[in-house]
C-alpha cells in the first residue's frame, strides 16, 4: 500500500509525540521525592545529628476528625507553608504557643490519607509541619526533607496503597540562637499539605489530622 504525504506525515508526527512523552516518563521517573544522592556519597557535605533533651512540662493535643480534600499540587506554587507549594490554608493550627530559649518544643502528627487507585487523587501526599512567630513567615520543623522533588519546601511523604494509609510523623524544634534553632517567642503550629509530585493532578483527600505537642524544659 503506497502512503500519502499527508498519511506520512501523520505517522511521524505520531512517533514524536510516542517518543515525547516516553522521554517525560522517564524523566519525572528519574526526578523523585529524592533529587540528590545520599550525603555519604557527597564527603564534602558535613554530617550533623541533630537533638534535644528535656523533662515534658506541657502537653497539647488538636485535631480534626472530618474528611478534607485539597486540589493543591506541589511544585505548582499554590502559596501555603515554607516554601509556598501547599495549600495555602492550613489544615490544622494551634495558636499561641510560647516558646522560651532553651526550651524544646517536640510534635507528632497522624492522619489517614487516601489512595490515588480509590479516591482518584494525586499518586502522593506531601505535609509540612511549622512554626511561625508574629512578624515573619512559617518556619519548618526538624523532620522534614528540605527539598523534595528538587524544590526547596520541606515535606514529609506518603503513597496510599489500594484504599487508604495512615501516616505517622516525628519532629522537633529547638529554642534558641544556633543553626537550626529558633528564636524565643509566641508561635503559631500549621500543618500543611497538597498532592504529588508536580505535574499531576487530583490534590489530597484525608482524615483525622491529629497533632500532639511536647514542649519540654
Amino acid at each position: 500500500m503506497k502512503l500519502s504525504k499527508k498519511m506520512i506525515w501523520s505517522i511521524g508526527l505520531t512517533a514524536l509525540v510516542v517518543m515525547f512523552g516516553a522521554a517525560q516518563g522517564a524523566s519525572a521517573a528519574e526526578s523523585g521525592f529524592f533529587p540528590e544522592k545520599p550525603d555519604s556519597e557527597r564527603p564534602s557535605l558535613a554530617h550533623t545529628a541533630l537533638s534535644c533533651r528535656g523533662k515534658v512540662t506541657t502537653v497539647i493535643d488538636a485535631a480534626d476528625e472530618a474528611l478534607h480534600a485539597t486540589p493543591a499540587i506541589f511544585g505548582t506554587g499554590p502559596g501555603g507553608g515554607e516554601g509556598g507549594q501547599f495549600d495555602p490554608t492550613p489544615v490544622l493550627t494551634v495558636k499561641e504557643v510560647s516558646l522560651e530559649e532553651g526550651e524544646c518544643l517536640n510534635a507528632h502528627l497522624s492522619v489517614i490519607l487516601g489512595s490515588a487507585q480509590t479516591y482518584g487523587v494525586a499518586p502522593m501526599t506531601l505535609i509540612q509541619v511549622t512554626l511561625t512567630p508574629e512578624t515573619g513567615g512559617p518556619q519548618h520543623m526538624v523532620g522534614h526533607f528540605e527539598n523534595p522533588f528538587g524544590i526547596p519546601s520541606p515535606a514529609v511523604a506518603l503513597e496510599a496503597e489500594r484504599d487508604v494509609d495512615m501516616l505517622g510523623a516525628n519532629f522537633f524544634q529547638k529554642v534558641g540562637y544556633d543553626e537550626h534553632e529558633i528564636r524565643p517567642g509566641v508561635y503559631t503550629v500549621d500543618v500543611w499539605w497538597a498532592g504529588a509530585p508536580p505535574g499531576v493532578a487530583g490534590g489530597a483527600i484525608g482524615a483525622a489530622f491529629v497533632l500532639k505537642l511536647y514542649l519540654r524544659d
